[in-house]
């Protein structure tokens, strides 16, 4: 909850050229529950943030906005199709001006512990564990869907209310100096940062650059912040020299100060371990896939320790975890097999972690692995590499792969190569730029998995955001 008083709350020279256009005057300290940037998420009492994009000028669905029930617009200009009454909040720039507005909300709540999670994969599900943890303590907020940008980022912000112990941060960067960006309009207090991979190539340019740019989100801490680092991986382990705050490490690693020991269960449907801090440990049994939910459990339990809560509560936090939607969820397959839903989003390192956790994972006799790729995208001229290294390592790991796409081509090359069977290999082409021929290729799949998948396999659908593969998910429920 903000008020209008936040939205002005902004530099002299950007405050002398705010218009606020209205048939009545407004009240400065009208009082805003949320603000979106799409007008079909509006709520009676939001404001509105017309953004121009590429493709679309959010200006142009401001009526609409009215009418859902918003009380305002943030805009560059404004419009007349409005009802009477509505208040149009006119700025040069929309964007400076929303995080001006969630830079003056957050100030006004210094007693909140602002936690920013970063990382190549599992931000997402790591910021769910992490305020499933907190919220055993005190009322949190967390970052809704995958708002990690310089929109999202502070529309998250904007939805701080009085009660908020602590707000639960995704932070995403696709440029070096991003997070030192976001971090401008609220600063963490605490940083998590989960690992670092191949994502977002195409914009970084190389590894080192991804190590770089992740490594701002503890370059930002004061010396009274905590930088919570995944032990296990060596390049977020280095990160312990760029900054001056306590340094919590979680992970496998004996070196780990929340660590985990003894692995056991089943990596699909949900590991156990043995959780360990400081003299005290207690045995823990997962509900979320793979390996890389263990490191998603440690990520929290180690924010739950800096949080001084005790060690049994952060146990029956995790324990309570389930899949987030499209990471990880198991749902019924074609003919009575099992699928496994990791949809959202996708990179190298995260399509091989659900692929070992589906390898790992107790298979009835003459089950079969099945996994059913999309291009992965932004990896520049990077995209061949990745492709083709991500198919030879799935060839052990899976046996049969469909791939649909421009570069998933490539799935197909790495993986026949590396030794698996031609004829357990699919590949539908796709120009993504051709939503028409997206759809056909994934209606196409879709017909094969029915048609070939028996109730004893394991299906895994997994591809970059961009893709879509939520649409054929619902294809193979027809």
């Amino acid at each position: 909850m903000f008020t209008l008083a936040d939205i002005l709350q902004q530099s002299q020279d950007a405050q002398a050229q705010v218009q606020l256009v209205s048939t009545t005057t407004p009240d400065p300290v009208m009082t805003f529950t949320e603000a979106h940037h799409d007008s079909r998420q509006v709520k009676p009492g939001d404001l509105f943030i017309a953004i121009k994009g590429a493709k679309v000028d959010g200006h142009a669905f401001i009526h609409k906005a009215a009418q859902a029930g918003a009380s305002a617009a943030l805009c560059t200009h404004p419009v007349e199709d409005v009802p009477e009454g509505f208040l149009q909040i006119v700025v040069p720039d929309v964007v400076a001006a929303l995080h001006a507005t969630a830079r003056a909300r957050t100030r006004r709540q210094p007693e909140t512990t602002y936690i920013g999670i970063t990382g190549s994969n599992g931000k997402t599900s790591t910021k769910e564990a992490i305020a499933a943890v907190l919220e055993r303590h005190a009322p949190t907020l967390k970052t809704l869907a995958s708002y990690n940008t310089e929109i999202g980022y502070p529309l998250t912000l904007l939805r701080l209310e009085p009660q908020h112990r602590y707000a639960v941060l995704e932070m995403g960067a696709q440029w070096v100096g991003e997070l030192k960006m976001l971090s401008g309009i609220t600063c963490p207090d605490w940083s998590v940062i989960t690992n670092v991979g191949a994502s977002h190539l195409g914009y970084f340019g190389s590894q080192e650059q991804v190590v770089i740019a992740k490594s701002e989100l503890v370059q930002v801490l004061s010396p009274d912040g905590i930088a919570l680092l995944n032990y296990d991986d060596p390049n977020v382990r280095a990160m312990n020299t760029k900054t001056s705050a306590r340094v919590i490490y979680y992970g496998q690693g004996e070196g780990a100060d929340v660590r985990a020991s003894k692995p056991g269960g089943d990596q699909l449907f949900g590991r156990s371990f043995v959780l360990s801090y400081q003299d005290q440990e207690v045995p823990v049994q997962l509900h979320i896939p793979g390996e890389h939910g263990i490191a998603i459990a440690l990520a929290a339990a180690a924010v739950g320790c800096a949080a001084g809560l005790p060690l049994d509560v952060i146990r029956q936090a995790l324990e309570d975890l389930k899949p987030a939607k499209r990471r990880g969820e198991i749902k019924p397959g074609p003919n009575g097999s099992t699928l496994i839903d990791d949809s959202y989003n996708a990179n190298r390192q995260s399509i091989l972690a659900i692929a070992q956790a589906m390898h790992g994972s107790t298979l009835a006799p003459h089950g079969k692995r099945w996994a059913v790729l999309g291009d992965i995208l932004e990896l520049g001229q990077y995209a061949r590499e990745e492709h083709r290294t991500c198919g030879a390592a799935l060839a052990s790991l899976v046996d049969y792969i469909v791939a649909i796409g421009e570069q998933a081509r490539f799935f197909i090359e790495g993986a026949i190569e590396a030794g698996l069977p031609q004829d357990h290999a699919y590949f539908y082409s796709a120009d993504l730029e051709n939503s028409a021929e997206v759809e056909a290729s994934k209606r196409a799949a879709a017909d094969l998995l029915k048609e070939q998948v028996r109730g004893d396999d394991l299906v895994l659908i997994k591809a970059s955001l961009g893709l879509g593969m939520d649409t054929l998910i619902k294809q193979l429920s027809e």
